[in-house]
This record gives structure tokens, sequence and C-alpha cells, in this order.
């Protein structure tokens, strides 16, 4: 499957999905949350959960996670590209292909739930923190062995792709951090800042990871946009010219 979506079009949708989404939730939050109002009408409970970004199994959560498999087609798509011009890194693309693959998994399934269940740390209720520690290492063997792949991106791609992991990563691991100590035991139970603190906290981690993911789908498109189309204009004007009569020699006038 080949996707041939204009990089500046997808970006403004992108945004606009992930600007939605945290106004919905943070309004919810705020009647739910903040000012303790539980049950306007009926299901009202329902619809917060559906719409606020830190629970599992919504549509935040859809979004997210649709996103992040929509990089690993556009990256398996570059590496299809790439291996068949014979060009470097093709399994480099591969492989990021199969890590956002499984991040989309990780985003819908809470994979990673499983790793907040073995202590590291002992941080108390903070304690859930430990699958930070165990998923570091891998974090950074990664990033270390595709230095060189960074290198060979073009500039304003690679600038991108950066500003992406850079917001994706403060999101998943800085504002996680923020967000255990920010009230966390008390979501739901206690109407006001109490709430709205770890709310206001967690919406953040959210709005990181989610411009982070769409800037980094931003930069494949825009790769692929500037590496794929000139190839796809050029194949017509060769079979024109593959096509043409030949004149032969010494007929001309």
């Amino acid at each position: 499957m080949k996707l041939d979506i204009p990089a500046g079009r997808l970006l403004r949708v992108l945004l606009c999905g992930i600007a939605a989404l945290h106004v919905l939730s943070l309004g919810f939050c705020l009647v739910y949350h903040g000012l303790g109002v539980y049950d306007p009408f009926p299901y009202f409970g329902r619809l917060v959960k559906f719409f606020y970004v830190d629970k599992e199994d919504n549509l935040p959560t859809w979004y997210s996670s649709g996103v992040l498999l929509l990089a690993a087609v556009l990256l398996w798509q570059v590496a299809g590209n790439a291996r068949a011009a014979g060009a470097r890194f093709a399994r480099h693309w591969r492989l990021l292909s199969v890590v956002f693959a499984l991040l989309s998994i990780d985003e819908y399934a809470q994979i990673h739930e499983i790793g907040a269940t073995v202590v590291v740390v002992h941080l108390g209720k903070a304690s859930y923190l430990s699958w930070l520690v165990l998923a570091a290492p891998f974090v950074l063997v990664l990033a270390a062995s595709y230095v060189r792949f960074l290198l060979a991106l073009p500039g304003r791609v690679r600038v991108l792709v950066l500003v992406g992991a850079v917001l994706f990563l403060s999101g998943a691991a800085g504002m996680e951090v923020v967000g255990a100590f920010s009230g966390r035991e008390n979501i739901g139970f206690t109407p006001g800042w109490a709430s709205m603190r770890y709310v206001l906290s967690a919406s953040f981690e959210e709005l990181l990871e989610m411009t982070g993911a769409a800037l980094f789908v931003y930069a494949i498109a825009l790769y692929l946009q500037q590496h794929q189309r000139p190839t796809a204009a050029a194949a017509p004007a060769q079979a024109v010219r593959d096509t043409a009569p030949t004149v032969p020699a010494g007929t001309g006038r």
C-alpha cells in the first residue's frame, strides 16, 4: 500500500485533530474534576472518559495509535523505495517502521504497563515509573545506532525528526515523571485544584506526545514528497523517450 499525501495538508489535519481533542478533554474535565459536577445529564461520566486524553480505549487513544501506525506505514514505504533504488539505510527505515508499529500497538494496548509492575525504583505510589528505567537502555541503543542515519537525512527533515523525537520523549518520559508527583491519586475524588493539577499535567504530557508524533509524520511525508514524486514523474518521460521513433542517421535535412 502506497500513500501519496501532501505533507503540509497532512500536518494541518493532524494539528487540528490534536487541538480539538484537547479542547474537548479539558472542557469536560473542568466540569467533572474541576467543578465536581459529576452527573448533569445521563452518561456524562462516560463522555468525560471518552474524550479525556489520559484515559485508555477512547477517542484520544485511537487517534494517537492511528498516527503512530500512519508513521509506520510511511516509513515502510520509504524503506521499500530505498531498497528498490539500492540506497543506503533501507534497513534503518524498515526497523524504524517496525518500532513505530510497536509503539502504535502499545499506545492502544498499554503493554508498557507490564513494566510498571516491576519495581526498579522505590518511589511509593510513583514506583510505576520503573518502566522508564527499563525502557531507557533500549532508547539509548536505538538513538546511538541511528546517528549516521540522521546525519544523512536532508537538513529540514532531520530537524523535524529531531524536534518530533524530543517533544515525544519529553511527554512520554519527562512529563510522565511530573505527572506522577502532581496528585495522580486524587484524580476523580477531590474536586478543584487537587484533581485539575494532575489533569493539566497529563494533558500537557499528551499534547507533547501527539505534537511530536505529528511532526515526525510530517517529516516522513515531506521526505516522500521530495524523493518519490520526482521519480514517479520521470518515469513517463523516460517511457516517451524509449518509445519515440528513431530517425536513421543521415536522413535529416
